[in-house]
């Protein structure tokens, strides 16, 4: 990832199944429309894991809103 920051990661999280995966943020593609979580979901990508919808988290190393203290 030369070249690349941190802050050009990002986080999505699947809805099926919880597990997050990172991608590039020019890899996605989402419109204003929300999902259940009201987070904004990924219409291009899917999780690897198990092919669920992805919905935005974050980008990478800020604190994620699903976090309580």
């Amino acid at each position: 990832m030369e070249g690349q920051s941190m802050s050009d990661e990002m986080e999505c999280m699947c809805q099926e199944c919880g597990i997050s995966s990172y991608f590039s943020a020019l890899d996605l593609s989402y419109d204003d429309t929300r999902g259940f979580t009201g987070k904004r979901l990924i219409n291009n990508l899917f999780c690897p894991h198990c092919g669920g919808v992805l919905f935005l988290v974050g980008r990478i190393g800020e604190e994620p809103r699903y976090k309580t203290g």
